[in-house]
């Protein structure tokens, strides 16, 4: 199995549970890549808070964020994603978030979860304050090669192999702008943008 890793702001602690959240349970057939968030884990937090995880191989995450303050202020920001060529394998995924786990932020938060391979996540977020004008400019890219899907027609509900499980209790209480990915599978690309503009008087 490959284990998780993360990536996050300073602020952010972020721990990996070594066995499934009390309660939930995985099934006989143990996941190749494993995302597993104990209990309360990326909670309370404020300001900037930007938490990448991902278990697997040739996966692409992007979190970013931008903030321009001044009598005119402008700014562009571009992400682009690409993966080629394609790789048909179906792996077993799995991703649990254990109760009230990144709960209670305020700010930016943006949050990339992914379990497999060849996936891509990306949250943008642009914010441009000032007296006499402001622009933002966002652009997001995902490109990466087709490829059939690994056995979809022949599978029931019952024998898909990737599960995802959140506590109903997490990702409860946050504020301000919350953006999130969450990713179980191969091949899939998600994204989220978000731009504010602010002239003076605190029209937009």
């Amino acid at each position: 199995m490959i284990p998780a890793r993360f990536i996050a702001a300073p602020a952010v602690a972020v721990a990996l549970a070594a066995a499934p959240v009390a309660g939930q349970t995985l099934a006989a057939d143990a996941p190749q890549d494993s995302v597993l968030v104990e209990p309360a884990q990326g909670s309370g937090n404020g300001g900037r808070v930007a938490i990448n995880l991902v278990a697997g191989s040739q996966n692409q995450q992007a979190a970013a964020a931008a903030i321009a303050v001044g009598n005119i202020a402008s700014q562009v920001m571009a992400v682009e994603q690409t993966i080629f060529p394609a790789d048909p394998a179906d792996r077993a995924t799995r991703i649990v978030i254990g109760p009230e786990a990144f709960s209670n932020n305020s700010g930016m938060v943006s949050l990339n979860l992914t379990a497999g391979s060849q996936n891509q996540s990306a949250n943008l977020a642009a914010l441009a304050i000032s007296n006499d004008g402001a622009v933002s400019d966002l652009m997001l890219a995902q490109a990466s090669a087709p490829t059939e899907p690994s056995g979809a027609s022949a599978q029931g509900p019952d024998d898909r192999n990737d599960r995802v499980v959140v506590d109903n209790t997490a990702l409860g209480g946050n504020s301000g702008l919350v953006q999130v990915n969450l990713i179980g599978g191969e091949r899939n690309s998600s994204g989220n943008t978000f731009t504010l503009n602010v002239s003076a008087g605190g029209n937009p």
